[in-house]
């Protein structure tokens, strides 16, 4: 592994294996919304490329912010029509405690806690923001 970075050519877009469809610097933009369809639809999130999709993928323990993310979940998903994918695994706690908001929000909020290496690589793609 590469200590607090990514293999370029691993996560690169134009081959990348785990991605809906593969995309360039010319077709990113209808790329990117082809990836965030088949995100959403993977995780079973309603499919819709005008809500903005929030992404987190991480080490669910004290020092990456998951009591933050828990915290401000709520708040932003109620005022606002948006979707938020999270993929982790770490403390108990926060494993317990992302799924509890998931139940709350449906609709909006999706926590998947297990190792999901493809599902990394679609989130990367299908985003259209990063929570890090």
């Amino acid at each position: 592994g590469i200590v607090n970075g990514m293999d370029v050519s691993e996560w690169d877009p134009t081959k990348d294996k785990f991605l809906a469809v593969n995309y360039d610097v010319t077709t990113a933009l209808e790329g990117k919304a082809l990836n965030k369809e088949a995100l959403q639809a993977e995780v079973g999130l309603p499919v819709d490329r005008k809500v903005p999709l929030v992404a987190f993928i991480g080490r669910l323990e004290e020092q990456k912010g998951p009591d933050v993310m828990i915290a401000a979940i709520p708040e932003i998903v109620k005022d606002e029509d948006v979707q938020i994918v999270l993929l982790g695994t770490g403390k108990k706690k926060f494993e317990r405690l992302l799924k509890s908001v998931e139940e709350k929000f449906p609709s909006k909020v999706r926590a998947v806690v297990r190792f999901n290496a493809p599902l990394a690589h679609q989130m990367m793609a299908g985003a259209d923001v990063l929570a890090v």
